[in-house]
């Protein structure tokens, strides 16, 4: 098998959710042709089913070694910086996907959650909505993304409700 059949058969595998066989395969291909971005973005995209968010942004950033302008390798990385709690590295690796992509919904979309963790509502209700913008089918701000909505003044203490965890 040459890489280009490792890569198909670490799509279908990770498309199955059989994670560590996806990393196998891509490993594989990754012999064959060491600079191959796909395994390296597959691979990350595996261990970050697998929780492992570390090392999904370690095979990011060797997707981003060889092609620095890959939209959807700046927005996994933000993604799980984003679950190791770097929110200030995550929300620029969302802005670099953005600076490259910017109609990519959803780095949109985690931008505002991003904000929404760094307690900018207001700045993430404008991503959430300029994601709605360039993708509709994306519904319920508040009850599918939780991000809270802007207090209205006149009726409020001015607080934002935070929901417990």
């Amino acid at each position: 098998m040459d890489s280009n059949d490792w890569i198909l058969t670490g799509l279908e595998l990770i498309q199955h959710c059989r994670y560590q066989e996806a990393i196998a395969a891509c490993k594989k291909a990754l012999l064959l042709d060491p600079a191959n971005e796909i395994a390296w973005l597959i691979i990350g995209d595996a261990l970050y089913k697998l929780n492992q968010y570390q090392e999904a942004v370690d095979a990011y950033d060797n997707v981003l070694s060889i092609t620095p302008k890959n939209a959807n390798a700046w927005l996994n990385t933000a993604n799980a910086l984003h679950n190791l709690g770097q929110l200030t590295n995550a929300l620029d690796a969302c802005n670099n996907a953005l600076s490259i992509e910017p109609t990519l919904s959803r780095a949109w979309l985690s931008k505002g959650m991003i904000l929404r963790d760094l307690n900018q509502y207001e700045g993430a209700i404008r991503c959430y909505d300029r994601a709605l913008e360039l993708e509709p089918a994306i519904k319920g701000r508040e009850t599918t993304h939780g991000i809270p909505p802007v207090p209205d003044k006149k009726k409020s203490s001015g607080k934002i409700y935070n929901p417990p965890d």
